[in-house]
């Protein structure tokens, strides 16, 4: 069922609901208001009844009638006085005999003074109203007994108007609802109709709507979602683009190489150059690869937390580097708080491989790479810091070095090897542990590369 008919059923039924409800609590009220209003006025006809008759009680029964008969002429209805065990007295009609028992739920309630209301197949709404009294030390009733039809079609009567009134109102409530409904779903509909018309070959979403409320909040988010997907193709185009053309460069090297390695094979150095230039290009090959695929499985990489210290770490950065810092004569320092964090170990020392690798290839010789590893218990962050006295990075390359395969001039000239996806790859690591990554550089002083990931 579409939204549009379940908001207008929602709000009829909750219409019919409410206009039932008020139904009965005006019935009620206005019942009880005619009610309390009758029984005011038998309590004021029985207490001058009373004023008459009580004199007589309890020696004079006789008396006690003729009394009733002659009250009973401005009375509509009629009165019975009734002993202490609530038995019949006196009678203003001579019909019930002296210590009848009156079977009348009135009589059973334990109500001294007051009115009960009650509707009778013979007689239809009757009401009943007793009074007691007391006469030498002697508690008596007065039972009187009226014809109460008239509030009973009172109550119908602003029961039928209010049947009346209730339909109408509802019968317009129901049209007024459809509009409602209509009105409120329109924009859905919208929305529903400019997504089906989004296609593969053309993604645009706009839609005006000026109202600021959670479906303004909807659409700019399908909006913005759909800007994403466009961006996103434009990008997974040029990744393509680009990492095909990457990939074709050693690829058209390899094959001069092939080519022309027939023809040096009688000349041993020119040989042995050759060879070794096409297991550069092979390496390189297959490093680029290897870069790829794990770009590839970033795109749905489920994060597996463990603890990974601070030691731990250090130590691995230590075994990892040795070699490397050995030859270029490079000092690894460092500054760490002892801590413990949840982090994919795995992803993690990847990105700090990669970020640590290029502090130390494109520094000078006899350099210092500082790894900082603090804990901000502020914000509940690991701030890590990577700083190195390279070659820098100038202004206009510092914009794109998250770009996949982009090596500024200045990084191809110093170190040829790289294929531009390391700082990529550390982006998307970074963005998986929901941190940030920020860059400062200036050519020819150093690079200082900051990390913060939630502990």
């Amino acid at each position: 069922m579409k939204i549009q008919y379940k908001l207008w059923l929602l709000l009829s039924a909750v219409f019919i609901i409410t206009s039932f409800t008020l139904f009965i609590v005006l019935s009620n009220n206005f019942k009880q208001h005619l009610q309390s209003g009758y029984e005011t006025i038998a309590l004021n006809q029985g207490n001058r009844v009373l004023k008459e008759v009580k004199d007589t009680y309890p020696d004079s029964p006789i008396r006690s009638v003729g009394y009733l008969r002659i009250a009973n002429q401005e009375f509509d209805g009629r009165i019975i006085m009734l002993d202490q065990n609530k038995r019949v007295f006196a009678d203003s009609f001579s019909q019930l005999k002296e210590d009848t028992v009156l079977e009348l739920d009135i009589l059973k309630t334990g109500i001294k003074t007051g009115s009960l209301f009650y509707h009778t197949d013979e007689y239809g709404y009757v009401q009943y109203t007793l009074i007691s009294f007391e006469e030498q030390e002697i508690t008596g009733y007065l039972l009187l007994i009226e014809d109460a039809n008239q509030l009973s079609n009172e109550l119908k009567a602003l029961q039928n108007w209010m049947i009346r009134a209730l339909i109408l109102a509802l019968f317009l409530f129901f049209f007024i609802s459809y509009f409602v409904s209509t009105w409120f779903s329109k924009p859905i509909k919208q929305i529903i109709s400019r997504l089906k018309g989004i296609t593969p070959q053309k993604r645009q979403f706009s839609l005006n709507y000026k109202r600021r409320d959670e479906i303004k909040e909807l659409i700019d988010t399908i909006h913005n979602m759909v800007e994403e997907l466009n961006l996103y193709d434009v990008r997974q185009r040029q990744f393509i683009s680009t990492s095909s053309h990457e990939l074709k460069t050693p690829l058209t090297t390899m094959h001069l190489i092939l080519e022309n390695l027939p023809y040096v094979r009688e000349n041993e150095d020119t040989y042995k150059e050759y060879v070794q230039d096409l297991s550069y290009e092979v390496d390189k090959m297959k490093t680029m690869v290897e870069q790829l695929l794990q770009i590839n499985r970033l795109w749905d990489k489920k994060l597996e937390k463990e603890s990974i210290t601070s030691s731990e770490l250090k130590e691995h950065l230590i075994q990892s580097f040795q070699y490397l810092l050995q030859e270029k004569n490079i000092n690894l320092e460092f500054k760490m708080d002892s801590i413990s964090f949840q982090v994919d170990r795995t992803l993690f020392l990847q990105g700090i491989d990669n970020l640590v690798s290029n502090g130390i290839r494109y520094s000078n010789q006899n350099g210092t790479v500082l790894i900082i590893l603090k804990s901000n218990k502020l914000n509940n962050n690991i701030d890590i810091s990577i700083h190195d006295q390279g070659i820098g990075i100038s202004s206009n390359d510092l914009s794109h070095v998250f770009e996949p395969f982009y090596r500024s001039n200045d990084a191809t000239a110093w170190n040829s090897e790289g294929s531009g996806l390391g700082l990529f790859i550390v982006k998307k690591m970074i963005e998986l542990h929901k941190g940030s990554i920020m860059i400062e550089s200036e050519p020819n002083i150093g690079t200082e590369v900051r990390l913060t990931i939630p502990m």
